[in-house]
């Protein structure tokens, strides 16, 4: 709350959204740039509740199997960036931005897993 007693509120889902597409775009041309992918984290990492995507075991390990160049301006393999879509997707799914009615229906099973990562 601020000192005026209202709550305050930034509105982040406009700004995930607008990256989504952005991104979507971008891999569908094969622009593949790993600048992409972390403007993309910046946006997403403001909807999880709790916590920041980088503290997401599966993000953990996609870094251990493909880690992100520091320049944005390279170029990652389009199997390494679409493993980089893949894990955010799972992560939206996790905190339930995406897809929540079926990940409410099974919070009892538990069995979100993690699909196969590409190594090219």
């Amino acid at each position: 709350m601020n000192s005026s007693g209202t709550s305050l509120f930034k509105e982040t889902t406009s700004d995930l959204n607008l990256a989504w597409r952005e991104l979507i775009s971008f891999y569908s041309i094969g622009d593949t740039r790993a600048g992409y992918l972390r403007a993309f984290e910046l946006c997403l990492s403001q909807n999880c509740p709790g916590m920041m995507i980088w503290q997401f075991g599966e993000y953990k390990d996609l870094q251990n199997i493909t880690p992100m160049p520091d320049n944005p301006r390279i170029r990652l393999a389009p199997g390494a960036f679409y493993n980089y879509l893949m894990v955010y997707e799972q992560i939206e799914r996790k905190v339930g931005l995406i897809d929540k009615a079926p990940l409410e229906n099974h919070v009892e099973t538990n069995d979100i897993q993690m699909f196969d990562l590409r190594l090219s």
